[in-house]
């Protein structure tokens, strides 16, 4: 019995770190759901965009006022902020329209794709790339423009 509430008591430290924190895919895959709910819900643009400072989705209305908030962490503390590699880095990308013979270039180059928020308009939004880099993981993500869903990708 000793041993056993050794083994807990050793490992409760880690148990409680890692209940503080929802992976950051998941919890964008639910803002975007959100995104997409208010803008059909209300028949108004909403916006997503991602706080890195405190590793937040939040979903907005035109207007500035905050409809969701999505946090990566449930607390961000000093020791937390100052480590490399443990807040997500968000990126989001415009999905180029493709041009040329077999239809495979863009005319526009990634940085000019970059954006600050995605722009739900009533079910949809534009196409769309998420870049997530967290705890060394490099993941993207393309999301539906109806759906708000992942797209699979074809391997």
């Amino acid at each position: 019995m000793a041993i056993l509430a050794g083994l807990v008591a050793g490992n409760l430290g880690a148990f409680i770190q890692g209940s503080n924190f929802e992976p950051p895919d998941r919890v964008l895959k639910r803002a975007v759901l959100d995104a997409v709910y208010y803008s059909s819900e209300r028949k108004r643009p909403t916006y997503l965009t991602y706080l890195e400072k405190n590793a937040t989705f939040l979903v907005m209305d035109s207007m500035g006022e905050k409809l969701a908030s999505h946090k990566v962490y449930q607390k961000i503390d000093q020791e937390l902020a100052s480590s490399t590699g443990l807040i997500p880095e968000v990126q989001f990308s415009a999905i180029a329209p493709l041009s040329g013979v077999e239809g495979g270039e863009s005319l526009y180059d990634e940085e000019q794709l970059k954006l600050s928020r995605i722009n739900f308009h009533f079910g949809s939004s534009l196409p769309f790339l998420t870049t997530i880099q967290f705890r060394g993981n490099k993941k993207e993500y393309t999301f539906d423009p109806f759906s708000g869903y992942v797209l699979k990708k074809d391997e």
